[in-house]
Parts: C-alpha cells; structure tokens; sequence
C-alpha cells in the first residue's frame, strides 16, 4: 500500500468501531488483498491490522509503504474526562511498556495534527451530544516507533466513552483530514507543561502554530538530549521550538533554552 492510510486495529474495539463508520458513513469499501483487509475510500484508503497498534515493529510500519499513516485509537484518561485528541508518538524515556523504542521518537507530520486538531474541534461544535468532551493536544508519549511520518487521533476516557459512536464518526472525519493534509507552514515543537499541553493546545486553537513532538515537564532535563531529534523529525521542516516557560522548573528553564540554542532553531516563551 503506498500513499497516505488511516491504521485500524483490531485489537483495540474503539479503533474498530471508528472502521465502522467509515464503512457505514464514510463509503469505504471492505476488500481483502493477501489476506489483510483494506478499506478503499475516495481519495484516502485504511488497512485494518490484528496486532494492537502500539505495539507494531518497525518492520512492520515499514511494511505499509505509506508516506503517512494515522492511527485511529482509543484513549484511556485517569481522571474519567471524555477526549477527543492527537499527537505524535514515541518514548522520551527507556520505558517500552507501551509498545515503541526506548528513547526514540517517531516520524510525525505537523500539518496533519493540525488538520486532525481543527476536525475534531469541528466535529464537537457540529454535535450537540459531545459538547462535554474536550478536545486538545496530547505531549509525545507511547509507540509505536515509526520511521514513516506518523500521527494518533483518539477518543474515549471513561469506558463507556470508548464505545461511543458520535465520537467514532468525528474520529474517522479527522483521520481523513488528516490524511489529505499538506506540510504546515509555522511547524513547532512545544517543550513544558503537562499530559495535555494547555499552553500548545490554546495556541492550536489560536492557529499560532501547528505541533509536532511535545516534551512534558515531567520528563525534564533527562530528555533534553531528545530535542535535536524531536526537530528533524517534524517531516514538515521545523525551526521553531516553543517553551511553556511557566510549564518548566525554574532551574531548568536555562538548560532549555541553552539546548535549543544550540540547535539553531528560533525560541519562543509564552
């Protein structure tokens, strides 16, 4: 398969039912091809894979032969709160236990979690029924390791919302924008804050600037090595880092910004 293709799992039953809307709702056709099962769509087509998608090998992403791929996921959230998100993927840490490589980043495109991003946020005005849910960014976390350009779009939280088809429908909406979304102009990488990045995802919803990888608070300074990676591998070409300057302890704001110093790119503190 070559092109841009939204990922289904069939082990993960929120991403299945997202293959279900696009089946039902969006047209796409079910067709088998060596044993695996495709969904061709107009212009965006899907593959539906058994292994659950964090943990797929490097090989296999490969495999796909795809210039992006999105992934459509559930998400599991603590706190009970309904979400719809995106992000990138990829470990700023050793720890695996969610599938990836240690201390490795993925592939990611920009403009495409930009283009997921606005869908979502669309999605939720268009339905009265999602109006609690929220709808933002998620920091870099979790594989798999991609080395072709790759973006995540969840929904869920609580358990029931994992199984709710609304969501499921804007979630498939997303995949497709994202999938037919070109390089962003004002591509970022974001460095401070917390799990769901309320400093980059209010800026998202300014249309400042579009983010790639994000690197959380919590996994500062023993990740700041990590950030030269994190700019190349914004496919879109990025030169811009932005701090969450409150987001960072203070005695680390200075290694921040003395290790994005060094990587040339341009800094900018909100």
């Amino acid at each position: 398969m070559a092109g841009r293709v939204i990922l289904i799992s069939r082990a993960d039953s929120s991403s299945m039912l997202v293959r279900k809307c696009l089946v039902e709702r969006f047209g796409f056709e079910p067709v088998q091809a060596a044993g695996v099962e495709l969904l061709h769509g107009r212009p965006v087509s899907a593959i539906v894979v058994d292994k659950h998608h964090l943990y797929l090998t490097e090989e296999e992403i490969l495999g796909l032969r795809a210039d992006l791929i999105v992934v459509a996921s559930s998400h599991r959230s603590e706190s009970g709160t309904k979400a719809l998100t995106t992000h990138a993927t990829g470990n700023w840490t050793g720890d695996v236990s969610m599938g990836g490589k240690p201390r490795a980043l993925s592939l990611t495109l920009a403009g495409a979690i930009r283009a997921a991003y606005n869908a979502l946020r669309r999605g939720v005005e268009e339905r009265a029924g999602l109006k609690d849910w929220w709808v933002g960014l998620e920091v870099t976390h979790h594989g798999p390791y991609s080395p072709l350009p790759m973006v995540y779009v969840e929904f869920g939280g609580p358990v029931e919302a994992r199984g709710d088809e609304r969501a499921a429908e804007v979630i498939a909406e997303a995949c497709i924008e994202a999938c037919l979304a070109g390089p962003s102009r004002s591509a970022a990488i974001g460095v401070g804050g917390g799990h769901y990045a309320p400093t980059f995802t209010r800026l998202m919803s300014l249309g400042e600037h579009d983010f790639g990888h994000i690197l959380p608070k919590y996994f500062i300074p023993e990740a700041l090595d990590l950030l030269g990676e994190a700019v190349r591998s914004v496919v879109d070409g990025c030169g811009v880092a932005v701090i969450d300057w409150k987001g960072i302890q203070g005695q680390y704001r200075g290694l921040v910004v003395e290790r994005l110093q060094q990587l040339g790119v341009e800094i900018v503190k909100h």
